[in-house]
């Protein structure tokens, strides 16, 4: 026999001892147990109410879960925030991204009218003012300051209200300048 015959060989012949020598059991079958001398009670059929009354017998108010007032348990506590639904015309090219994706480029302020350049996650820029939409959910530029971008959005929260949240869109921080 060659070496290698004998190196698949070796750990077979050693799984297959384990298996005809270990499953080999010890404990003895106890013989038939005596059968026990105990009684079982047996149980009342169920009876309706009005049984139970003519017997005398007290009835006890069976609980009944109400849920009047309680959110369901099923529906999970953080939510995907439901957008409100508003027709005001075709979406902005901004209103296809979350708040949270855009990034600052830069503000321009001292004059009437304050602006601010944004960045879109593919590359491209876009120029906001006051009043403008942004957000998936239907958010408007509140006010620009020189530190950032306030959007104030509408939505659903998971107990069905509407709820409104500011966020802000801020300037990265500048390396370097003291």
């Amino acid at each position: 026999m060659s070496f290698r015959r004998l190196f698949y060989l070796g750990p077979f012949c050693c799984l297959l001892c384990i298996f005809a020598f270990g499953c080999q059991s010890k404990e003895t079958v106890p013989e038939k147990a005596a059968p026990s001398k105990q009684k079982v009670k047996k149980l009342s059929p169920i009876k309706s109410p009005e049984a139970a009354l003519k017997e005398g017998k007290e009835l006890r108010a069976e609980y009944v879960y109400d849920p009047a007032g309680r959110r369901d348990p099923f529906v999970p506590l953080l939510e995907v925030k439901k957008a409100i639904s508003v027709d005001e015309g075709p979406l902005t090219p901004l209103q296809t991204f979350d708040v949270g994706q855009l990034r600052l480029a830069g503000v321009v302020v001292g004059h009437a009218a304050p602006i601010a350049m944004v960045m879109a996650p593919g590359g491209k820029s876009y120029v906001l003012k006051k009043g403008d939409r942004v957000g998936k959910n239907h958010g408007r530029v509140v006010d620009i300051t020189e530190s950032g971008v306030l959007v104030k959005e509408r939505f659903y929260d998971f107990a069905g209200e509407i709820r409104e949240n500011l966020q802000e869109i801020s300037l990265p921080k500048r390396s370097g300048v003291d």
